[in-house]
């Protein structure tokens, strides 16, 4: 009878063992989950694309092949910024400095270019004309279409 009384015990200890483990588990699960809703979401979004001209001269458009263009990328939080023209890949990943990711371009092809500038969130873009470039070195002449 000795013995049958300290099974007893035994299995009644690991079941009580068992439902904490249970127990704390549910509990890890619950805490795990309100900690993932109650996160803060990343927001990192290009606010705005700028192309400066620089000293590009044209009739029809400002911005011509083989002449170099300042791209910058104005952002609201961190994350490498990578830049497209007309959805190819041409820079980056760039970490923003000061709110802002700069590179530069040169178009290689005549007719409209989609700049776009990607961080996590949508991209942001500016769509310019390009001609046929002159480059002078230090300007650029734009020849008509």
């Amino acid at each position: 009878m000795h013995s049958s009384a300290n099974k007893a015990r035994t299995q009644s200890t690991r079941r009580k063992r068992a439902r904490r483990l249970a127990l704390g588990a549910t509990a890890l699960g619950a805490t795990a989950t309100i900690l993932v809703l109650a996160a803060p979401s990343a927001s990192a979004n290009v606010t705005s694309v700028n192309i400066s001209q620089g000293l590009s001269l044209g009739g029809s458009t400002a911005f011509g092949t083989g002449c170099t263009y300042r791209v910058t990328a104005n952002v609201n939080g961190p994350g490498d910024v990578r830049f497209y023209d007309n959805g190819v890949f041409f820079a980056g990943p760039l970490t923003p400095t000061g709110g802002a990711a700069t590179v530069q371009w040169t178009p290689t092809g005549t007719g409209k270019h989609i700049i776009q500038a990607r961080q996590v969130g949508p991209p942001n873009e500016e769509t310019r004309m390009v001609g046929n470039g002159l480059n002078l070195g230090s300007s650029c002449v734009v020849l008509p279409f």
